[in-house]
Order: C-alpha cells, then structure tokens, then sequence
C-alpha cells in the first residue's frame, strides 16, 4: 500500500513540474462538468416526467347509483366518439354531443350544444347553444341523466418525491464555478478579465430567481432549473467569443426572467391570456410592417432594428404572439371550428419573412403553425393540402430567389467549397472532431475565430470546448421540451395550454434542429440560433417567454415529502379518507385507461342498454 501511495505521489510531482496549475484544473474539471451536467439533466428529467397521470378534479358529473365521473380539465368533450373526453357508447349520442367548460373568472360550469340530435336539456328545458350550471342541476343527453356535482376542494398532494429540485440548483451553482474558473485560467483575452463582476451578479440574479419560485410557487421548478443551467453556459460561450458582449447578455437574460414571470402571471387567467393574445397579435402586426419598411439587411436577411444604439430581430417576439394567437379553448374549438384568422396572421408571418429573405425563421413558423393547426383542426387532409402548397411556393422562392438558392449550392457537400460558402461548415466540424467528448476546456477553442461562432455555429463551439456529452445535454434538455408538451397534453386543465405549450416545443424543436444540423452540414446553413445557449438578446428573451407557456401547461405541484405533508396538514380525518375511497372507486368503475367509459360497466350501474 505504501508502495502504491509513493508511486502516485512520484506521478503527481512530475505532472505539477511538466504542467502549469491552469492545465492541471483544465485537465480535471473537463472530467467532473460532464458527470455534474448528465446528473443535473437526469434529476430534471425524471422530476418533470414524474407523475405524468396526475390530475386535479374541478368537479364531478353524478350518474346513477351514486357513481361520480370526475372532470379533471376545464373544456371536458362529451360524446360517443372515442376521442371525447366522456365517452357515452348509446346509440342516441351523438359523436360529439356537448362540451361542459369550466371559468376559472367565476368557478361556474357551462354546457354547450354541440349541433347533436338528441339535444341538451338542464333541468328540463332545452339548451339552445349553451347554459350556465349551477350545483345539483340535473343534465339530459338526448335522455341520458347526469348531476352536476362540485369539486370537494381537495387535491391530492404529489408525495412522490425522487430528487430535491434545491440540491439539483446548488448542483448547478457548482457546474457554473467550476465553468467560470476555468475559463479565467484558460483564456487570455484581457477583457475577460472585467467580465468576473457579470458573472458573480449572474449568479446572485438566478440565486434570487429560483428562491422567489421556490418560496411563491408550489409546482415543479425543474424547468427553471435548465433554463438557468443553459443561461449560464450561454454567457460561458459568450465569454469566449464575444468577452464585450457578457453585459447586454446579462441584460437579455434578466428581461427574459421577468418576461417569463410576467407571462406565468397573465395566462394563468384565460380571460386575460385572450385579451393578451389580440394585444400581442396587433403589435405582431406592426413590427412586421416597420420591420419590412425600415429594418436592416444582416448577413443578407432583412430581419433586425436598430433603435437609440441596440439592435434587435422584430421577428423573433412575433413568436411569442403566433403561440397565442394558435392558443384557445377546447369549448371555442368545438363550437366555431374556425381557423381562417389563424391561417391568414400565419401566412403574413411567413411571407413577411420571404420578403425580408429569412429562410430558416420562415421554416420555423410554418413548422409550428402545422402544428398549432392540427391540434386545432385535426383534419389530416387540410394539413397535407397546405404541405403541398407550401412545398411548391418553397420551391418557387428558391428559383426566383438567387440569394436563397446560393445557399442550397453547396449543401451537402461543404468540403468541395471549405474556403468559400462552405468555410464556416467545415470548420465547426473540425472544432466539433476537435473537442472529442471532454471538449478542450473553456476559453481555449479555435472556433472563436470564424464568424458566428456564438450564434449559427454554436453547437460547434460547445463540441469544442465543453465537449460533445455537454453539447448533447444542452440539445436533449430543448429536444425535452417536445417530449414535455406531448406528455402533459392528457393531463392540461385546459387545451389552451396544451396547445400553447405544443406550439413553443415546436419553435424550440425546428430551431434546435436547423441550428445544429445546418452547422454540420445535414440541412442547409439558414442562420437560425440555438435557443438559450447563442448570442442574442431578442433570442434570450423569446425563448424565456415560450418556456413560460411550456410552464403553464403542468398543474402538478412541487413534491413534497411525506413528513413534512404530515407535520403541516396532520393526519388525514375521515372525510378526506372517505373522499380518497370515493373518487378511487368512482374512477375505477367509471373510467377506463384511455379516460373513457368502462361500457359494460357503466351501462349495469347505470341501467342503461344499446
């Protein structure tokens, strides 16, 4: 043992002599940020997709034999239809007989006739389009009798806790240290020097953000936590690159929290998200028109503002305005099927961004609009007929565009051109092979050289000088988002936040996907930035306010646990015990796995035959 203990000693003295103490921490810490960020992003993960069937029941719709089905959304589609929320399986039901809506203004419900045959009576008389509910009301289907009932106000705490969101952000905190250190050690630009005050009030700033949350909110943080994680490689690459640049990017990230609260507050309430969304689609509207008048032409696309010394890209806050004006209720949906003022502000956003000659923006829009518009329509075939109508004007733009179609030419084959149009492909694939899965350590790339080092090509400056296991965590944390919005559509307690929240997954998705593989060559270089992580103030900005609309789709609180949920609520008495039983065995008769009915056994307890 003493031998081993000596033999160690001797090789760490030769290491101290041959390498100076920079290279040393270089050489350990490109060991240890890989480990602590595949922790972070597994304890994040596993949180959010924790508990993915948790709902919370805003009312009850009473049956015979003193059954309950519980409502757990605000918009609850009744029908024979297999996709309706409460399925009824009578011949006498119409597919898509009524949707019973919840206000969150008033706490009141209300059922709306969706054009069925057999109509809708509430305590007797028939409903001409909708009619307000009031406890113990009795509802009629074409005949079928329902009661409506009232929440009893109890949620079920989520006591399921697997990882503590306060140590995952001190594990975050530890990452960013290690991260700056490294980057003062190994860099040599003098004005990084002056970029330490920045991070330390980066650090002070995220501190005070995530405690406002954790003391304000009860639901998960775990969102707020890669956004923060992100935010902080962000200005690590921006250190390296653009040094100069650390203090308006300090500056976007912090309007960007704002933003993101402020939203939080507004769509929380559907009334106000309305009225947000025709504020917001309006001022959408102007700064397209100022945009095309007066905006600037930047490495060819006519897509920025400069206003009293600061620049910004006008289009991108009309992202913001385009997932709210693709966002509405389930009860809106059914009863107008109406998306003709959707489709129209869609196609002036993308063919406002033709005109200004942004390709990979107008790819981004249209991608979320086919989403947005699915999920509103559902129709297939409309979808697959706009597809094709897109695909020939793309084709179109591209013929008659020489800018556009130039930078199609060397797609896919960027080495027959490395020190032309192709120079800035091959060289992030050089830097990305470079870095290997440790990358070189921060501060000591070669990519910093090439223009748009921290903006189109920063996927390869994070291969580089992260390494490429960093550089695939900070992707799967935004590829996430889509995995997110998809999970929590079933469980949204209204489809204004699912779709809101599919809409923003969308932007993120496409974004990430033109920004990494236009950098290594697999789709075409369209200029499209990497959200969180590239230079850019409005970019910083729009992508904390669409998280925040990936935020309002999950209800689901914080987990607490166990011994704290009993210290503070004491044990539970005989009516929650009661109310626990009732709904479990309401559910379990009721409702099958997909939410439905249990046909057979509903149509026994409730007396009722085909």
């Amino acid at each position: 043992m003493e031998e081993f203990l000596r033999a160690i000693q001797n090789i760490s003295s030769r290491i101290a002599e041959t390498l100076p103490p920079a290279e040393i921490y270089t050489l350990v810490v490109r060991w240890v940020l890989p480990v602590l960020a595949t922790v972070i992003a597994v304890r994040c993960f596993v949180m959010l997709l924790s508990n993915r069937k948790y709902q919370r029941v805003w009312g009850y719709l009473g049956v015979a034999g003193n059954n309950r089905i519980p409502l757990t959304h605000w918009e609850n589609s009744i029908g024979r239809s297999k996709i309706s929320d409460i399925v009824i399986n009578l011949p006498f039901i119409s597919r898509s007989h009524a949707v019973l809506s919840y206000s969150d203004d008033d706490g009141e419900w209300t059922i709306s006739d969706l054009g069925s045959k057999g109509g809708v009576a509430v305590n007797g008389e028939r409903v001409s389009s909708s009619q307000k509910l009031a406890e113990g009301d009795r509802i009629s289907l074409a005949g079928a009798e329902l009661t409506m009932l009232p929440s009893e106000g109890i949620v079920e705490p989520d006591i399921s806790a697997r990882f503590s969101s306060g140590k995952t952000f001190v594990l975050i905190l530890v990452f960013q240290i290690l991260a700056v250190i490294q980057l003062f050690l190994s860099a040599d630009n003098p004005l990084l020097l002056t970029a330490l005050p920045s991070y330390l009030l980066f650090f002070a700033v995220e501190i005070v953000f995530y405690l406002g949350f954790f003391l304000g909110s009860k639901r998960y943080l775990e969102w707020i936590l890669l956004a923060c994680f992100l935010c902080g490689l962000d200005l690590f690459l921006v250190g390296s690159a653009a040094p100069y640049a650390i203090n308006k990017q300090l500056i976007s990230i912090i309007i960007g929290m704002l933003v993101f609260t402020g939203i939080q507050m507004v769509i929380r309430n559907l009334s106000w998200a309305r009225k947000l969304r025709y504020i917001l689609a309006a001022g959408a509207l102007a700064l397209i028109a100022v945009n095309l008048v007066f905006g600037e032409t930047i490495n060819g696309a006519k897509n920025w503002i400069e206003l009293g010394g600061f620049s910004f890209q006008p289009m991108e806050f009309v992202k913001i305005a385009f997932v709210l004006a693709g966002a509405d209720t389930l009860d809106r949906l059914l009863t107008t099927k109406n998306l003709t003022a959707f489709i129209g502000f869609s196609g002036v956003c993308v063919g406002a961004l033709v005109l200004m000659r942004d390709l990979g923006t107008a790819v981004i829009f249209f991608g979320a609009f086919l989403v947005v518009a699915f999920m509103r329509s559902g129709d297939i075939r409309t979808i697959a007929l706009i597809c094709t109508g897109a695909v020939l004007c793309a084709m179109a733009v591209i013929s008659f565009r020489p800018y556009i179609a130039s930078r199609f030419e060397a797609w896919g084959h960027v080495w027959e051109f490395e020190d032309s149009t192709g120079y800035q492909q091959t060289r992030t694939m050089i830097a990305a092979a470079s870095g290997g899965l440790l990358g070189v350590g921060g501060g000591n790339g070669y990519l910093v050289n090439v223009p748009a080092a921290d903006t189109d090509l920063v996927f390869g400056m994070i291969c580089e000088e992260w390494g490429l296991i960093i550089a695939i965590i900070s992707v799967l944390i935004i590829i996430f988002t889509a995995v997110f919005a998809v999970s929590m559509m079933d469980g949204a307690r209204s489809s204004y936040y699912a779709i809101a929240a599919c809409g923003a997954s969308a932007i993120f998705l496409i974004q990430a996907s033109l920004n990494v593989f236009g950098s290594l060559d697999i789709l075409p270089l369209t200029g499209v930035t990497l959200p969180f992580i590239s230079n850019g103030g409005s970019s910083m900005v729009v992508a904390w306010a669409l998280l925040a609309f990936l935020k309002s789709a999950d209800e689901r609180r914080r987990p607490v646990p166990l011994h704290e949920l009993q210290d503070s609520q004491g044990e539970p008495d005989e009516l929650d015990k009661q109310y626990e039983l009732d709904s479990k065995e309401s559910i379990g008769r009721s409702r099958d796995i997909d939410g439905g009915f249990d046909e057979e056994a509903f149509f026994k307890e409730n007396g009722w035959t085909l």
